[in-house]
């Protein structure tokens, strides 16, 4: 049986559309894009807590360095950053000083975060060539290393950890050398402060200048009168003294050694394989 509708039966009008409903069909796409961009949001939280510990800015890194350098010199300079910024939690652990795990940023290098100030000068010191001795035994078994098994890149990464170190010494700011000195003379800040801006003229950098815009302050506080307190933080006994001037520059002098002996090695391989290459492909010439 067919059920025929009759035409002149009436119908009931289907319910007018609220203004509030109109709107969200209106924004309907719209909201769907939005929903998508907080999933995204709600995911980079989630990742940039891993990205900001040690492991996650260590991976970082290696990451971008692999892109630029290959992936094997990239976790052999991440490692030997790593060690050197261990050798500053080391003594700050030693010390019973808070600080933060170590930082991994591209292109800037790696820090910790002391999460409460040294008591005396001679704590920073000591805080401050931990990273700076480790970073240079780490160096020196990266060197034998290479020289144990010929292989070049290692005795390459040696020499920029050698580099890097060194550097680092430089008694300005808040680099290593900066809170080194403060044991020995703060008075060593200037030469420091002069020898880095003589850098970032010669040879502009851009991390160069902040470091050197970073070491004003502690410049300026040369030239005003301490406070008692600062006086006794800065009070250090002779034998003291004279124990990290001997280890701040015979290790100066042990990276500038570092350096040239491999800076030699290197070039001597490069002579052995440019020889090699002339043997076995003398045409080229």
């Amino acid at each position: 049986m067919t059920l025929i509708s009759d035409a002149t039966e009436t119908r009931t009008r289907p319910p007018s559309e609220s203004t509030g409903s109109k709107i969200k069909k209106a924004l309907g796409p719209f909201g769907v894009i939005g929903v998508v961009i907080l999933k995204f949001i709600g995911k980079v939280k989630f990742i940039l807590p891993i990205l900001l510990k040690t492991g996650g800015s260590m991976v970082l890194m290696v990451g971008v360095y692999a892109s630029i350098w290959g992936w094997k010199w990239a976790v052999g300079f991440v490692l030997l950053l790593l060690l050197h910024e261990c050798g500053h939690l080391l003594v700050a652990k030693k010390f019973g000083l808070a600080v933060s795990a170590p930082m991994f940023i591209p292109f800037m290098g790696a820090f910790i975060a002391l999460k409460e100030a040294p008591r005396d000068a001679w704590m920073e010191a000591c805080v401050g060539i931990g990273g700076p001795i480790l970073g240079s035994l780490a160096a020196a078994a990266c060197h034998a290393l290479g020289l144990a098994l010929d292989y070049p890149l290692f005795i390459a990464l040696a020499w920029t950890a050698y580099f890097l170190n060194l550097f680092n010494l430089t008694p300005v700011g808040m680099l290593d050398g900066g809170r080194i000195v403060t044991a020995l003379s703060p008075w060593l800040w200037l030469p420091g402060f002069a020898a880095l801006g003589w850098l970032a003229w010669t040879y502009p950098n851009f991390i160069v200048w902040i470091l050197l815009f970073a070491s004003l302050p502690r410049i300026f506080s040369l030239f005003r009168r301490r406070t008692a307190e600062e006086q006794r933080y800065y009070e250090v006994a002779w034998p003291q003294r004279w124990l990290m001037a001997a280890m701040y520059f015979g290790l100066i002098g042990a990276l500038v050694l570092g350096m040239h002996i491999s800076h030699l090695q290197l070039m001597e391989r490069v002579g052995t394989a440019r020889q090699k290459y002339q043997q076995t492909f003398p045409q080229a010439e």
